[in-house]
């Protein structure tokens, strides 16, 4: 596989912590010849606009999972389209079942290792299928076949420990009674693992994205990582329009 440019002028680092962000994983320019940026392991990756804006961040994209052929079939021709690298250790195209036990399993435990033997940072990202807590989906919950791929998910975080993840769902998981009670669940799941973790139920309109978007986002951090208090996080600092004033008119 293509490597990423190891050129030292165009390596990145994770920023200082400060006052007003609390603990975040930013990335800043650092002529430094030995720094590894963070490393990305992609989970229910689609066409991999997540991932993207990890890598414009500065991350380089290590491992892409996706079941669903024709997804992952779009997320090679994007990169190739735009000359950009293809992930550090390739794409698995199966079922994230398969990254708990078996082959696969054992070969994201190697590649999470080899990361953290080589002193880089490792990420999990992922934003499980929705349909099952969609207030105008099938609302199954934890129990559909959808639903039930969040809290495997979240198994894979607590067995694996990357330095820190992100889970994206929809605004049900988080406003549904029912459902509510699950997502607390996985919250406590993760503590338990030795997470510090804070939420907040965003609209991607407020970050400049041109559409009206509703998603819950968890974000944890292994709590040795954690140099301040997690959920002192600045949701805000980058938001470009103030919460409930995007859509508003004079």
């Amino acid at each position: 596989m293509d490597r990423y440019n190891t050129d030292a002028s165009n390596q990145t680092t994770v920023s200082e912590l400060n006052s007003t962000d609390g603990f975040a994983i930013n990335t800043e320019q650092k002529k430094c010849s030995e720094y590894k940026a963070p490393i990305i392991f992609s989970f229910f990756s689609g066409a991999g606009f997540l991932d993207l804006g990890f890598e414009k961040a500065g991350y380089e994209i290590g491992y892409v999972n996706e079941v669903h052929k024709p997804f992952l079939e779009a997320y090679k021709y994007s990169r190739q389209k735009m000359g950009m690298p293809q992930p550090l250790h390739g794409y698995f195209e199966g079922n994230i079942e398969s990254c708990i036990a078996g082959e696969e399993a054992e070969r994201v435990t190697r590649l999470v290792d080899l990361a953290k033997g080589n002193k880089q940072l490792v990420g999990f990202i992922g934003c499980p299928p929705c349909p099952d807590f969609s207030v105008g989906g099938k609302n199954r919950g934890q129990h559909g076949e959808n639903g039930k791929l969040s809290k495997i998910y979240i198994d894979l975080i607590c067995r694996q420990k990357p330095d820190f993840f992100v889970f994206e769902n929809v605004k049900g998981l988080y406003r549904t009674t029912r459902h509510r009670q699950f997502f607390d669940g996985l919250k406590h799941q993760l503590k338990s693992a030795g997470y510090s973790c804070t939420e907040r139920l965003i609209n991607a309109i407020e970050y400049g994205a041109p559409q009206d978007r509703e998603r819950i986002i968890l974000f944890g951090v292994l709590q040795q990582q954690a140099k301040k208090d997690l959920p002192k996080f600045n949701w805000f600092s980058h938001t470009l329009h103030p919460e409930g004033k995007a859509l508003s008119y004079p």
